[in-house]
């Protein structure tokens, strides 16, 4: 079975560009979910990118995921959060927002850290980075878990593009937006 699409927007994605960009994506791939790294973004700056985007995302029926405390997922209207910290996180922000919303573990190091946030509720765990190359130990780890664990895998890859990727079994195979804005 093909893996689904999990976009990820760079961190420079830009509220006023970003949201036409995407739209033009999503007419031309089908995708699941949408990460929007928040990056170094201030909190206004980065609340301003999430409104100008969830609807462009919704209206293709693509979930949108932030990044940040869980109270900010509802406010902006997102379909859930990504937590890229530690088990306390992932555990905070699944009492908080499950099952209404959508939470995603990822700056998962180990098996043993992929277990936990899979043991604590998260709904989708996410190997390799969100910006730069994916390491042969971080493709391993997700190779892993596919073959091993229920709780779907998205495997990261944001230099790879719909032609190149290799999803290693996993359920979820995350691009970066800008390297398929130019796919016709």
């Amino acid at each position: 079975m093909a893996p689904q699409l999990f976009l990820i927007a760079s961190t420079d994605a830009e509220p006023a560009s970003f949201p036409k960009a995407l739209a033009q994506v999503l007419t031309n791939s089908k995708a699941s979910a949408l990460l929007l790294a928040r990056g170094t973004r201030s909190e206004n700056a980065y609340k301003d990118l999430v409104k100008a985007v969830v609807p462009v995302a919704q209206a293709a029926g693509c979930a949108v995921l932030i990044e940040g405390e869980p109270g900010l997922a509802r406010t902006l209207g997102a379909d859930g959060l990504h937590v890229a910290g530690d088990a306390d996180a992932v555990k905070d922000a699944v009492a908080a927002l499950k099952p209404a919303l959508i939470v995603g573990a990822g700056d998962v190091h180990s098996r043993h850290d992929a277990m936990t946030m899979g043991e604590l509720g998260a709904d989708y765990i996410l190997f390799g980075p969100l910006s730069g190359a994916i390491t042969d130990a971080e493709r391993e780890m997700a190779r892993w878990w596919a073959k091993t664990m229920e709780i779907p895998s998205v495997l990261s890859d944001p230099q790879a593009d719909v032609e190149t990727y290799d999803a290693e079994g996993c359920e979820f195979i995350g691009l970066n937006v800008a390297r398929l804005e130019t796919r016709p």
